[in-house]
């Protein structure tokens, strides 16, 4: 063969049917030929022969054969997890016509983290909405490190957040905000240092601390900014991601909390809250939109993303 066939070769697009990829998942579940099968509402040799003209394609094995049932090889996990892909993308494929049979003019799926919320995000979905106001818009907060995965599974077009460590590697695309997110730390309105000017970091060690779990992000910079202040001993500590937790616990105890400067502002204007006059060295990572740079965006998305990045 020469180079110019074995070229076309390598590069000849994969051709694989809808029921191929059906299989891989079924198989990828039940790890059971005939089990996938009935899945499949097929019998078990036609799910075989399948399978097999599937590996003949790629001349590579897919499955091994094993006494009670079968398990992808690397080359069938590779195939699987497209296969589980793209029977994703076709769920939301479908929930959005179903949308725009019901006279939506389009689906945007927004993860944003809590800091954004009352100030960034508000502003620019009520400019977006204003000019869009058919576009079906849903809006799940949460933290950086539980949105992400979102994203990358296809459950989200777009997240507003920062980036964790260990989910560099992945196919995102970032977009930098141009402001680093600050962050305050906070009480309720008649906590005993409310009132206090220039609080010690120390004054507030003995306290309980209302903190996100171990290993979110702002968790990690809160203590890194502990250990700089020499403190390093446990903290008494509440962890939760849920900000009406966050506040119910703070309105009826001495407890504190570190949150986004622009939630504590939000709430302090109502009287919600306290922001304690307290210097905590924490610096958190610049926010930034992040969408997958695989994924092809909906006209929908595409205005909302131009009008995050253009207010």
């Amino acid at each position: 063969m020469s180079l110019e066939e074995e070229a076309e070769v390598a590069f000849r697009p994969l051709k694989i049917s809808s029921r191929q990829v059906l299989l891989l998942n079924a198989l990828d579940q039940y790890r059971n030929m005939r089990r996938a099968a009935l899945a499949m509402h097929t019998t078990q040799p036609t799910a075989s022969l399948l399978l097999q003209q599937l590996e003949a394609r790629l001349n590579v094995k897919l499955f091994d054969r094993l006494p009670r049932g079968m398990e992808p090889t690397i080359y069938g996990e590779v195939l699987i997890r497209y296969a589980r892909g793209v029977s994703h993308d076709f769920e939301h494929a479908e929930a959005e016509i179903t949308e725009l049979s019901r006279g939506a003019k389009g689906l945007v799926r927004i993860g944003s983290v809590i800091g954004t919320v009352p100030s960034l995000l508000t502003s620019r979905l009520i400019a977006f909405k204003a000019n869009h106001p058919r576009v079906r818009v849903s809006i799940d907060v949460g933290t950086s490190d539980t949105l992400l995965p979102h994203l990358v599974n296809g459950d989200l077009d777009v997240v507003i957040g920062r980036l964790p460590d260990q989910l560099e590697h992945l196919d995102l695309a970032i977009d930098q905000l141009k402001e680093p997110e600050q962050m305050s730390v906070i009480a309720r309105p008649g906590h005993q240092l409310a009132r206090k000017k220039k609080i010690p970091l120390a004054d507030l060690f003995a306290l309980t601390w209302i903190l996100h779990p171990v290993g979110s992000p702002m968790r990690l910079r809160v203590e890194a900014a502990l250990r700089q202040a020499k403190m390093a001993s446990p903290l008494d500590v509440v962890e939760t991601t849920s900000l009406i937790a966050v506040t119910a616990l703070i309105e009826a105890s001495e407890m504190i909390s570190v949150v986004p400067r622009d939630v504590a502002l939000h709430y302090a204007k109502y009287g919600m809250l306290a922001v304690l006059d307290v210097d905590l060295p924490m610096s958190m990572v610049n926010l930034g939109v992040i969408t997958k740079r695989t994924k092809i965006f909906s006209p929908a998305v595409m205005e909302f993303l131009s009008c995050l990045n253009n207010p």
